[in-house]
């Protein structure tokens, strides 16, 4: 593995004993190298320039996490292009659009940028050839030319070898017309960014306090998280039969002396107890949002973690939820039968909730903070976990917790309130209640969620069972109210089956074995099976959503289907040489279409009430 200076190193242990000056020369030597690769993914300066300080704000914030200082470029790297990719799903920016040079934001906002871009597009005539190369070879012309780092330096950015970086860099010439002269690369150089007052500013003002414990287990099975705190969580395989919980308690401020007050009463508890679902959590405070009574200043809304921890479990929120004294569910009776699907609770879930190792984030006091817009970054803003805003304030936590934890084998692992999750290689079961982002991958046991989002499930040996009835966010423009949002979870390669029901999620499933039940009442399921192989039996259901099943050619030629709508549509243009199709209707209520009759033994059953069903084959592309 490549190391960078010793410049870095001790910069980092400077950070790590509480001197937040020493992370400015981090950020001066590796700002433009960050906005080189947030170019390359992002292709607008202003994205560009948003991320790499959010970027540097999460590296100071999980600096703990870092187990050697002098791979920080290489590690901060890995964050930079996870940055991309979450702002990239945010904004759904398409890879392949370019840079516009026209663009209003960009002549208002960077009148210089814009004029030197303009400069360096015209006057080069390059920016399409270099659009157009495959990413990790833009990444290293842009490294080489936006940085000025040697090639070295950026084999060790990259983590990769110097001969990769000196390979690529000849490649990328070649199908360029020419290698940059150096007019041009000055040109380049004029257009680098300087973040580091902006960035300084923030991290100024986090207090940071890190955690370390190693807990015995004994013969307990369970382990129960419960965030009180705004917490981002990793769960990761342990090497041996401990529980390894370490990270960083954040703490913001105005000023440095306010971070470190609203430091203050921060904890992490842990002990063993008989029945989780008696004792919940250790007690604490926890911070609901805020609201301002008639029209007064806005104030904390908090509650003991003892008299809300349940209703994660028993989802009872949605059902006594009400605006002006009036119930959602009285107002849409069909919503009770709809959202009461927690109780009784499927056995393993209890199993999961009885004698527990319990580990718990909250403080002892909430603290709530306001913050003026214009001091508020993308990324403080996550962290920040902002609950109201005006014209000027963002009002939220002021605390927040990155962990990890590591997990021997076998055991039940349970996480609350958490606002990321991320578990990688889990050699036993997980479940979550409330948490709203989790990527889990390579799980040996079930996978249980109930109203927790997911961006990606994937190589899970065992269950995926999911609840969630929330529709996506909402906002108010131009005199509309709108739904506008919904989450996004891709999930693919499970073995044991999937059980889910939600509410309004674009959801992209892969290559799911045994029997598969998928209800999206009013979101966009698209499902593909690359082969022929039958896998159990599959049933899709929407209300007025929109389902797409995509068969290889192999599998529509063996899979049998039936698809049933009461008044959506039924699309099938694409199959009709490959399956033996056949319409009927039902008393002018229901219409049908499929391979077969017996609905006893189909492969795939298909039930839309007024939404759009398409039935498609997989291009070559998507077979692997």
């Amino acid at each position: 593995m490549a190391k960078t200076t010793h410049d870095d190193t001790y910069s980092i242990l400077q950070c790590l004993q509480g001197n937040a000056d020493a992370f400015e020369p981090l950020v001066r030597r590796y700002q433009n190298a960050a906005f080189a690769v947030a170019l390359g993914f992002l292709r607008d300066r202003t994205d560009a320039e948003d991320v790499v300080q959010d970027a540097f704000v999460a590296a100071y914030c999980k600096l703990s996490q870092l187990k050697d200082p002098a791979v920080f470029g290489s590690w901060f790297h890995r964050i930079v292009v996870n940055r991309c990719k979450e702002s990239r799903r945010r904004k759904k920016v398409d890879r392949l659009v370019r840079v516009d040079p026209d663009a209003e934001h960009m002549r208002d906002e960077f009148p210089l940028a814009d004029q030197i871009h303009r400069e360096y597009l015209e006057c080069l005539e390059l920016w399409d050839e270099v659009e157009r190369l495959p990413e990790h070879y833009r990444q290293i012309v842009n490294l080489y030319y936006y940085t000025g780092f040697s090639l070295k330096e950026i084999a060790s950015f990259l983590d990769i070898p110097e001969s990769t970086v000196k390979g690529r860099l000849f490649q990328s010439r070649i199908r360029l017309r020419a290698a940059l002269s150096p007019q041009e690369k000055e040109t380049i150089a004029m257009s680098q960014i300087d973040v580091t007052d902006e960035v300084q500013d923030v991290v100024c003002k986090i207090a940071r306090e890190d955690f370390s414990e190693t807990i015995d287990m004994g013969d307990t099975k369970n382990i129960v998280l419960y965030c009180g705190v705004n917490t981002e969580v990793d769960i990761k395989q342990a090497q041996g039969k401990q529980v390894i919980v370490e990270g960083s308690k954040i703490a913001l401020g105005l000023t440095e002396e306010e971070s470190r007050s609203n430091l203050s009463g921060f904890h992490i508890s842990h002990d063993q107890v008989a029945n989780y679902l008696e004792t919940g959590p250790h007690e604490g405070a926890l911070f609901l949002g805020t609201s301002n009574p008639y029209g007064s200043d806005y104030v904390a809304a908090t509650s003991p973690i003892s008299k809300f921890w349940r209703s994660d479990l028993i989802n009872d929120r949605v059902l006594e939820d009400n605006v002006g004294g009036v119930r959602t569910v009285d107002m849409f009776p069909d919503l009770k039968h709809e959202v009461d699907g927690f109780l009784p609770l499927p056995k393993p879930v209890g199993n999961s909730l009885g004698k527990s190792l319990r580990i718990t984030v909250h403080t002892s006091n909430v603290r709530p903070i306001e913050l003026p817009r214009a001091t508020v970054s993308g990324n403080v803003e996550d962290i920040f976990e902002a609950v109201c805003t005006d014209e000027t304030n963002l009002f939220g936590h002021a605390t927040y917790c990155h962990m990890s934890i590591s997990v021997p084998a076998g055991m039940r692992m349970s996480v609350f309130r958490s606002n990321k999750v991320n578990v990688d290689g889990l050699k036993g079961s997980l479940l979550m209640y409330s948490c709203y982002s989790c990527h889990i991958q390579g799980i040996t046991g079930d996978v249980y969620l109930f109203n927790s989002e997911f961006s990606k499930i994937r190589q899970v040996s065992g269950l995926v069972y999911q609840r969630m009835y929330g529709c996506g966010g909402s906002s108010l423009d131009h005199d509309m109210l709108a739904r506008p949002d919904q989450w996004e979870g891709k999930i693919e390669s499970i073995s044991g089956g999937v059980d889910m029901e939600v509410g309004r999620t674009v959801l992209d499933a892969r290559d799911l074995n045994g029997d598969v039940s998928i209800f999206n009442r009013y979101g966009t399921t698209r499902l593909c099976y690359t082969d022929g192989i039958r896998r159990g039996r599959c049933n899709l259901r929407t209300v007025s959503g929109n389902l797409i099943l995509a068969l290889s050619e192999k599998a529509a030629k063996t899979t049998s289907l039936v698809m049933h709508t009461r008044c959506g549509v039924l699309k099938y243009e694409e199959v009709k040489e490959l399956m033996p199709l056949n319409a009927w209707s039902s008393n002018n209520i229901r219409m049908s279409l499929g391979t077969t009759y017996e609905y006893g033994n189909t492969d795939v059953v298909i039930a839309t009430e007024s939404g759009q069903t398409k039935i498609e084959v997989l291009k070559d592309s998507e077979h692997g």
